[in-house]
Protein backbone atom coordinates (compact mmCIF):
# COMPACT_ATOMS: atom_id res chain seq x y z
CA UNK A 1 0.00 0.00 0.00
CA UNK A 2 1.41 3.40 -1.00
CA UNK A 3 0.87 6.11 1.58
CA UNK A 4 1.02 9.83 0.87
CA UNK A 5 1.25 12.63 3.38
CA UNK A 6 -1.34 15.38 2.95
CA UNK A 7 -0.07 18.80 1.99
CA UNK A 8 1.04 20.90 4.92
CA UNK A 9 -1.90 22.91 6.18
CA UNK A 10 -1.60 25.44 9.01
CA UNK A 11 -3.91 24.84 11.95
CA UNK A 12 -5.70 28.12 11.36
CA UNK A 13 -6.88 26.78 7.99
CA UNK A 14 -8.41 23.58 9.33
CA UNK A 15 -11.77 25.26 9.75
CA UNK A 16 -11.63 26.28 6.10
CA UNK A 17 -11.16 22.64 5.19
CA UNK A 18 -14.24 21.76 7.19
CA UNK A 19 -16.20 24.23 5.09
CA UNK A 20 -14.71 22.80 1.91
CA UNK A 21 -15.45 19.18 2.69
CA UNK A 22 -18.33 19.23 0.19
CA UNK A 23 -15.60 18.91 -2.42
CA UNK A 24 -15.22 15.29 -1.40
CA UNK A 25 -18.42 14.39 -3.18
CA UNK A 26 -18.05 16.49 -6.31
CA UNK A 27 -18.90 13.94 -8.95
CA UNK A 28 -18.05 13.56 -12.58
CA UNK A 29 -20.73 13.56 -15.30
CA UNK A 30 -23.86 12.01 -13.77
CA UNK A 31 -22.48 10.98 -10.42
CA UNK A 32 -24.17 12.47 -7.41
CA UNK A 33 -23.95 12.31 -3.68
CA UNK A 34 -24.49 14.52 -0.70
CA UNK A 35 -21.82 14.85 1.98
CA UNK A 36 -23.03 13.41 5.26
CA UNK A 37 -21.02 14.24 8.36
CA UNK A 38 -21.29 11.55 11.01
CA UNK A 39 -20.06 11.84 14.56
CA UNK A 40 -16.95 9.80 13.72
CA UNK A 41 -15.91 12.37 11.09
CA UNK A 42 -16.44 15.58 13.01
CA UNK A 43 -13.05 15.49 14.77
CA UNK A 44 -11.01 13.87 12.02
CA UNK A 45 -9.30 16.70 10.10
CA UNK A 46 -6.44 14.48 8.87
CA UNK A 47 -8.78 12.13 7.03
CA UNK A 48 -10.72 15.08 5.68
CA UNK A 49 -7.59 16.58 4.24
CA UNK A 50 -6.66 13.30 2.58
CA UNK A 51 -10.12 13.08 1.03
CA UNK A 52 -10.10 16.66 -0.20
CA UNK A 53 -6.71 16.16 -1.81
CA UNK A 54 -7.87 12.84 -3.22
CA UNK A 55 -10.91 14.51 -4.74
CA UNK A 56 -8.73 17.19 -6.30
CA UNK A 57 -6.40 14.52 -7.66
CA UNK A 58 -9.39 12.77 -9.22
CA UNK A 59 -10.55 16.02 -10.79
CA UNK A 60 -7.04 16.39 -12.24
CA UNK A 61 -7.18 12.78 -13.54
CA UNK A 62 -4.27 11.80 -11.28
CA UNK A 63 -5.80 8.42 -10.62
CA UNK A 64 -2.84 6.76 -8.93
CA UNK A 65 -2.32 9.69 -6.59
CA UNK A 66 -6.02 9.78 -5.77
CA UNK A 67 -6.00 6.09 -4.88
CA UNK A 68 -2.86 6.51 -2.78
CA UNK A 69 -4.48 9.34 -0.83
CA UNK A 70 -7.53 7.17 -0.16
CA UNK A 71 -5.22 4.39 1.03
CA UNK A 72 -3.57 6.88 3.38
CA UNK A 73 -6.94 7.99 4.73
CA UNK A 74 -7.87 4.36 5.30
CA UNK A 75 -4.76 3.86 7.42
CA UNK A 76 -6.08 6.52 9.80
CA UNK A 77 -9.74 5.59 9.75
CA UNK A 78 -10.52 2.28 7.96
CA UNK A 79 -14.22 2.48 8.81
CA UNK A 80 -14.78 5.90 7.27
CA UNK A 81 -17.54 5.52 4.66
CA UNK A 82 -16.43 8.60 2.72
CA UNK A 83 -13.09 7.13 1.72
CA UNK A 84 -14.79 4.02 0.30
CA UNK A 85 -17.22 6.26 -1.59
CA UNK A 86 -14.34 8.24 -3.10
CA UNK A 87 -12.49 5.05 -4.02
CA UNK A 88 -15.66 3.86 -5.77
CA UNK A 89 -15.73 7.07 -7.80
CA UNK A 90 -12.09 6.64 -8.81
CA UNK A 91 -12.61 3.05 -9.90
CA UNK A 92 -15.71 4.10 -11.84
CA UNK A 93 -13.64 6.61 -13.82
CA UNK A 94 -11.13 3.85 -14.53
CA UNK A 95 -13.93 1.55 -15.79
CA UNK A 96 -13.13 -0.93 -13.04
CA UNK A 97 -16.76 -1.77 -12.40
CA UNK A 98 -16.29 -4.67 -9.98
CA UNK A 99 -13.81 -2.77 -7.83
CA UNK A 100 -16.08 0.28 -7.83
CA UNK A 101 -19.06 -1.78 -6.68
CA UNK A 102 -17.05 -3.36 -3.87
CA UNK A 103 -16.00 0.08 -2.63
CA UNK A 104 -19.48 1.54 -2.89
CA UNK A 105 -20.99 -1.39 -1.01
CA UNK A 106 -18.39 -0.98 1.74
CA UNK A 107 -19.59 2.60 2.11
CA UNK A 108 -23.15 1.29 2.44
CA UNK A 109 -22.11 -1.35 4.96
CA UNK A 110 -20.67 1.40 7.13
CA UNK A 111 -23.48 3.85 6.55
CA UNK A 112 -26.63 2.28 5.03
CA UNK A 113 -28.26 5.66 4.37
CA UNK A 114 -25.25 7.07 2.48
CA UNK A 115 -26.61 9.29 -0.26
CA UNK A 116 -25.32 8.96 -3.80
CA UNK A 117 -24.00 5.41 -3.63
CA UNK A 118 -26.94 3.70 -5.31
CA UNK A 119 -27.14 6.52 -7.83
CA UNK A 120 -23.50 6.02 -8.79
CA UNK A 121 -23.98 2.28 -9.03
CA UNK A 122 -26.92 3.00 -11.32
CA UNK A 123 -24.70 5.21 -13.46
CA UNK A 124 -22.18 2.41 -13.80
CA UNK A 125 -24.87 -0.04 -14.89
CA UNK A 126 -26.14 2.56 -17.36
CA UNK A 127 -22.65 2.82 -18.87
CA UNK A 128 -22.53 -0.99 -19.03
CA UNK A 129 -25.94 -0.87 -20.80
CA UNK A 130 -27.55 -3.03 -18.15
CA UNK A 131 -30.55 -0.72 -18.06
CA UNK A 132 -32.90 -2.80 -15.93
CA UNK A 133 -30.29 -3.10 -13.21
CA UNK A 134 -29.60 0.62 -13.47
CA UNK A 135 -33.27 1.39 -12.83
CA UNK A 136 -33.25 -0.89 -9.78
CA UNK A 137 -30.30 1.02 -8.34
CA UNK A 138 -31.84 4.44 -9.06
CA UNK A 139 -34.97 3.28 -7.24
CA UNK A 140 -32.86 2.30 -4.24
CA UNK A 141 -31.33 5.77 -4.23
CA UNK A 142 -34.78 7.36 -4.30
CA UNK A 143 -35.80 5.26 -1.30
CA UNK A 144 -33.11 7.10 0.64
CA UNK A 145 -33.47 10.58 -0.77
CA UNK A 146 -36.00 12.20 -3.09
CA UNK A 147 -33.69 14.37 -5.20
CA UNK A 148 -33.70 15.29 -8.88
CA UNK A 149 -30.53 13.54 -9.99
CA UNK A 150 -31.58 9.85 -9.69
CA UNK A 151 -34.97 10.67 -11.20
CA UNK A 152 -33.15 12.10 -14.22
CA UNK A 153 -30.88 9.07 -14.41
CA UNK A 154 -33.93 6.84 -14.36
CA UNK A 155 -35.56 8.90 -17.09
CA UNK A 156 -32.52 8.58 -19.34
CA UNK A 157 -32.51 4.84 -18.74
CA UNK A 158 -36.19 4.42 -19.56
CA UNK A 159 -35.59 6.43 -22.73
CA UNK A 160 -32.87 3.98 -23.76
CA UNK A 161 -35.34 1.15 -23.20
CA UNK A 162 -37.90 2.90 -25.42
CA UNK A 163 -40.31 3.42 -22.54
CA UNK A 164 -40.95 7.07 -23.26
CA UNK A 165 -43.96 7.51 -20.97
CA UNK A 166 -41.99 6.31 -17.96
CA UNK A 167 -39.04 8.45 -19.03
CA UNK A 168 -41.19 11.56 -19.21
CA UNK A 169 -42.73 10.81 -15.83
CA UNK A 170 -39.25 10.50 -14.29
CA UNK A 171 -38.13 13.83 -15.74
CA UNK A 172 -41.31 15.48 -14.49
CA UNK A 173 -40.64 14.13 -11.02
CA UNK A 174 -37.12 15.57 -11.13
CA UNK A 175 -38.49 19.00 -12.03
CA UNK A 176 -41.19 18.76 -9.38
CA UNK A 177 -38.42 18.30 -6.81
CA UNK A 178 -36.12 20.95 -8.30
CA UNK A 179 -37.65 23.32 -10.80
CA UNK A 180 -34.19 24.73 -11.63
CA UNK A 181 -32.55 21.40 -12.45
CA UNK A 182 -31.37 22.02 -16.02
CA UNK A 183 -30.41 18.40 -16.95
CA UNK A 184 -34.02 17.28 -16.50
CA UNK A 185 -35.29 19.92 -18.93
CA UNK A 186 -32.54 19.04 -21.40
CA UNK A 187 -33.41 15.34 -21.33
CA UNK A 188 -37.08 16.16 -21.71
CA UNK A 189 -36.13 18.15 -24.82
CA UNK A 190 -34.34 15.14 -26.27
CA UNK A 191 -37.37 12.98 -25.57
CA UNK A 192 -39.82 15.48 -27.08
CA UNK A 193 -37.66 15.71 -30.19
CA UNK A 194 -37.49 11.92 -30.38
CA UNK A 195 -41.29 11.81 -30.32
CA UNK A 196 -41.58 14.45 -33.05
CA UNK A 197 -42.63 17.43 -30.92
CA UNK A 198 -40.22 20.22 -31.98
CA UNK A 199 -42.11 23.05 -30.29
CA UNK A 200 -42.14 21.28 -26.94
CA UNK A 201 -38.54 20.22 -27.44
CA UNK A 202 -37.51 23.81 -28.11
CA UNK A 203 -39.30 25.05 -25.00
CA UNK A 204 -37.56 22.46 -22.80
CA UNK A 205 -34.11 22.98 -24.35
CA UNK A 206 -34.42 26.74 -24.11
CA UNK A 207 -35.40 26.43 -20.45
CA UNK A 208 -32.32 24.29 -19.78
CA UNK A 209 -30.10 26.85 -21.51
CA UNK A 210 -31.63 29.70 -19.53
CA UNK A 211 -30.70 27.86 -16.33
CA UNK A 212 -27.17 27.02 -17.54
CA UNK A 213 -26.28 29.60 -20.23
CA UNK A 214 -22.69 28.39 -20.61
CA UNK A 215 -23.60 24.78 -21.30
CA UNK A 216 -22.63 24.00 -24.91
CA UNK A 217 -24.77 20.84 -25.07
CA UNK A 218 -27.86 22.88 -24.30
CA UNK A 219 -26.85 25.63 -26.72
CA UNK A 220 -26.32 23.11 -29.49
CA UNK A 221 -29.68 21.45 -28.85
CA UNK A 222 -31.55 24.76 -29.06
CA UNK A 223 -29.81 25.56 -32.35
CA UNK A 224 -30.43 22.11 -33.82
CA UNK A 225 -34.14 22.27 -32.98
CA UNK A 226 -34.40 25.72 -34.54
CA UNK A 227 -32.93 24.34 -37.78
CA UNK A 228 -35.58 21.61 -37.83
CA UNK A 229 -38.26 24.22 -37.22
CA UNK A 230 -37.07 26.22 -40.23
CA UNK A 231 -35.73 29.11 -38.15
CA UNK A 232 -32.28 29.04 -39.70
CA UNK A 233 -31.28 32.64 -39.00
CA UNK A 234 -32.00 32.25 -35.30
CA UNK A 235 -30.18 28.93 -35.20
CA UNK A 236 -26.88 30.50 -36.27
CA UNK A 237 -26.49 32.51 -33.07
CA UNK A 238 -26.64 29.29 -31.07
CA UNK A 239 -24.66 26.96 -33.33
CA UNK A 240 -21.74 29.16 -34.35
CA UNK A 241 -20.38 29.62 -30.79
CA UNK A 242 -20.59 25.85 -30.31
CA UNK A 243 -18.63 25.23 -33.52
CA UNK A 244 -16.01 27.70 -32.39
CA UNK A 245 -15.61 25.98 -29.02
CA UNK A 246 -16.00 22.42 -30.32
CA UNK A 247 -14.25 22.10 -33.64
CA UNK A 248 -14.74 18.33 -33.33
CA UNK A 249 -18.56 18.24 -33.00
CA UNK A 250 -19.82 16.92 -36.32
CA UNK A 251 -23.54 17.42 -35.54
CA UNK A 252 -22.98 21.14 -34.99
CA UNK A 253 -21.26 21.49 -38.38
CA UNK A 254 -23.98 19.46 -40.05
CA UNK A 255 -26.72 21.68 -38.65
CA UNK A 256 -24.80 24.81 -39.58
CA UNK A 257 -24.55 23.45 -43.12
CA UNK A 258 -28.30 22.87 -43.14
CA UNK A 259 -28.97 26.36 -41.79
CA UNK A 260 -26.78 28.09 -44.38
CA UNK A 261 -28.30 25.99 -47.14
CA UNK A 262 -31.77 27.18 -46.17
CA UNK A 263 -30.49 30.75 -46.17
CA UNK A 264 -29.24 30.32 -49.73
CA UNK A 265 -25.55 30.55 -48.82
CA UNK A 266 -24.55 27.40 -50.63
CA UNK A 267 -20.78 27.85 -50.63
CA UNK A 268 -20.62 28.32 -46.87
CA UNK A 269 -23.13 25.49 -46.42
CA UNK A 270 -20.92 23.13 -48.41
CA UNK A 271 -17.90 24.12 -46.33
CA UNK A 272 -19.71 23.12 -43.15
CA UNK A 273 -21.12 19.95 -44.68
CA UNK A 274 -17.67 18.82 -45.83
CA UNK A 275 -16.30 19.37 -42.35
CA UNK A 276 -19.28 17.52 -40.87
CA UNK A 277 -18.66 14.51 -43.11
CA UNK A 278 -15.00 14.35 -42.12
CA UNK A 279 -15.90 14.57 -38.43
CA UNK A 280 -18.63 11.95 -38.83
CA UNK A 281 -16.05 9.49 -40.13
CA UNK A 282 -13.73 10.32 -37.22
CA UNK A 283 -16.61 9.89 -34.76
CA UNK A 284 -17.28 6.43 -36.13
CA UNK A 285 -13.68 5.47 -35.39
CA UNK A 286 -13.88 6.97 -31.92
CA UNK A 287 -17.12 5.13 -31.18
CA UNK A 288 -15.49 1.86 -32.22
CA UNK A 289 -12.52 2.54 -29.94
CA UNK A 290 -14.81 3.52 -27.05
CA UNK A 291 -16.59 0.19 -27.45
CA UNK A 292 -13.26 -1.61 -27.39
CA UNK A 293 -12.35 0.19 -24.17
CA UNK A 294 -15.62 -0.85 -22.52
CA UNK A 295 -15.19 -4.47 -23.65
CA UNK A 296 -11.55 -4.72 -22.51
CA UNK A 297 -11.06 -1.89 -20.01
CA UNK A 298 -7.73 -3.26 -18.74
CA UNK A 299 -6.03 -2.93 -22.12
CA UNK A 300 -3.70 0.07 -21.99
CA UNK A 301 -3.34 -0.12 -25.79
CA UNK A 302 -7.06 0.48 -26.31
CA UNK A 303 -7.01 3.54 -24.08
CA UNK A 304 -3.91 4.84 -25.84
CA UNK A 305 -5.48 4.35 -29.27
CA UNK A 306 -8.63 6.12 -28.11
CA UNK A 307 -6.53 8.99 -26.80
CA UNK A 308 -4.80 9.37 -30.15
CA UNK A 309 -8.13 9.46 -32.01
CA UNK A 310 -9.59 12.01 -29.60
CA UNK A 311 -6.51 14.21 -29.77
CA UNK A 312 -6.59 14.11 -33.57
CA UNK A 313 -9.99 15.83 -33.68
CA UNK A 314 -9.19 18.28 -30.87
CA UNK A 315 -11.01 16.63 -27.96
CA UNK A 316 -8.08 17.29 -25.68
CA UNK A 317 -9.80 16.82 -22.32
CA UNK A 318 -11.21 13.46 -23.38
CA UNK A 319 -7.84 12.44 -24.82
CA UNK A 320 -6.18 13.29 -21.50
CA UNK A 321 -8.65 11.06 -19.67
CA UNK A 322 -7.93 8.17 -22.05
CA UNK A 323 -4.16 8.57 -21.76
CA UNK A 324 -4.23 8.85 -17.97
CA UNK A 325 -6.37 5.72 -17.72
CA UNK A 326 -3.89 3.88 -19.93
CA UNK A 327 -1.01 5.12 -17.80
CA UNK A 328 -2.75 3.85 -14.67
CA UNK A 329 -2.82 0.39 -16.25
CA UNK A 330 0.80 0.54 -17.44
CA UNK A 331 2.55 3.26 -15.40
CA UNK A 332 5.91 3.07 -17.19
CA UNK A 333 4.62 2.90 -20.75
CA UNK A 334 6.83 5.23 -22.84
CA UNK A 335 4.34 5.49 -25.73
CA UNK A 336 1.60 6.81 -23.48
CA UNK A 337 3.97 9.19 -21.70
CA UNK A 338 5.16 10.49 -25.07
CA UNK A 339 1.55 11.04 -26.14
CA UNK A 340 0.84 12.81 -22.85
CA UNK A 341 3.87 15.07 -23.34
CA UNK A 342 2.70 15.94 -26.86
CA UNK A 343 -0.82 16.62 -25.63
CA UNK A 344 0.38 18.91 -22.84
CA UNK A 345 2.59 20.72 -25.33
CA UNK A 346 -0.44 21.31 -27.58
CA UNK A 347 -2.38 22.58 -24.56
CA UNK A 348 0.46 24.95 -23.66
CA UNK A 349 1.47 23.20 -20.43
CA UNK A 350 5.22 22.99 -20.98
CA UNK A 351 5.90 21.99 -17.35
CA UNK A 352 3.98 18.74 -17.63
CA UNK A 353 5.31 18.09 -21.13
CA UNK A 354 8.86 18.36 -19.77
CA UNK A 355 7.96 16.09 -16.86
CA UNK A 356 6.83 13.26 -19.14
CA UNK A 357 9.74 13.61 -21.58
CA UNK A 358 12.18 13.55 -18.66
CA UNK A 359 10.50 10.45 -17.24
CA UNK A 360 10.90 8.63 -20.56
CA UNK A 361 14.58 9.58 -20.73
CA UNK A 362 15.22 8.08 -17.29
CA UNK A 363 14.60 4.63 -18.79
CA UNK A 364 15.70 5.40 -22.37
CA UNK A 365 18.40 8.09 -22.31
CA UNK A 366 19.33 7.55 -25.96
CA UNK A 367 15.93 8.34 -27.47
CA UNK A 368 16.75 10.93 -30.13
CA UNK A 369 13.12 11.86 -30.80
CA UNK A 370 12.43 12.50 -27.13
CA UNK A 371 15.51 14.69 -26.75
CA UNK A 372 14.49 16.62 -29.86
CA UNK A 373 10.97 17.17 -28.54
CA UNK A 374 12.25 18.07 -25.10
CA UNK A 375 14.38 20.77 -26.67
CA UNK A 376 11.37 22.12 -28.53
CA UNK A 377 9.36 22.33 -25.30
CA UNK A 378 12.20 24.12 -23.52
CA UNK A 379 12.45 26.57 -26.40
CA UNK A 380 8.71 27.20 -26.29
CA UNK A 381 8.93 27.86 -22.57
CA UNK A 382 11.73 30.38 -23.13
CA UNK A 383 14.52 28.27 -21.64
CA UNK A 384 17.00 28.50 -24.52
CA UNK A 385 19.87 27.13 -22.44
CA UNK A 386 18.06 23.88 -21.67
CA UNK A 387 16.84 23.65 -25.28
CA UNK A 388 20.42 23.91 -26.51
CA UNK A 389 21.54 21.25 -24.03
CA UNK A 390 18.83 18.87 -25.26
CA UNK A 391 19.75 19.31 -28.92
CA UNK A 392 23.46 19.04 -28.18
CA UNK A 393 22.66 15.70 -26.52
CA UNK A 394 21.00 14.60 -29.76
CA UNK A 395 24.22 15.41 -31.65
CA UNK A 396 26.30 13.40 -29.20
CA UNK A 397 24.04 10.43 -29.95
CA UNK A 398 23.66 11.16 -33.66
CA UNK A 399 26.19 13.77 -34.89
CA UNK A 400 24.52 14.20 -38.28
CA UNK A 401 20.96 14.77 -37.04
CA UNK A 402 19.64 17.51 -39.29
CA UNK A 403 16.73 18.49 -37.08
CA UNK A 404 19.00 19.17 -34.13
CA UNK A 405 21.37 21.17 -36.35
CA UNK A 406 18.45 23.21 -37.71
CA UNK A 407 17.03 23.90 -34.25
CA UNK A 408 20.40 25.01 -32.94
CA UNK A 409 20.86 27.32 -35.88
CA UNK A 410 17.43 28.86 -35.24
CA UNK A 411 18.46 29.84 -31.71
CA UNK A 412 21.80 31.15 -32.91
CA UNK A 413 23.88 28.26 -31.67
CA UNK A 414 26.32 26.15 -33.62
CA UNK A 415 27.44 22.66 -32.68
Amino acid sequence: MILIKPSSIPGRLVSAFFALIALVILLITWDCGERQVSSQDEFDPVVRRFLIEGTNALKGLEFDRALALVDSAEKYKPNNADLHFLRGRIYSELIRWDAAEISYRKALDLRPDYRGVWNNLGNNEYRKQDYNKAITYYEKELERSQVAIPWTGMGRTYSQLGNNDSAMYAFEQAIAIDSAYAPAYFNMALLEEKEGNPEAAFERAHRALSLAPNNLDYRYQVGAILVKMGRAEEALQYLEPVAEARSWHHATYYNLGQAYMRLGREEKAQEYMDRAEYLRAQDAKITHLETSVLVTPRSYANHAALGVALRRVGRYNDALHAYMTGLHIDPQNPEIMNNLASLHMIRGDTTLAIKYYRTILMSDPFSVDVWLNLGVVYALSGDVEQAEAAWQTVLRINPDNQRALTYLKKIGKQP
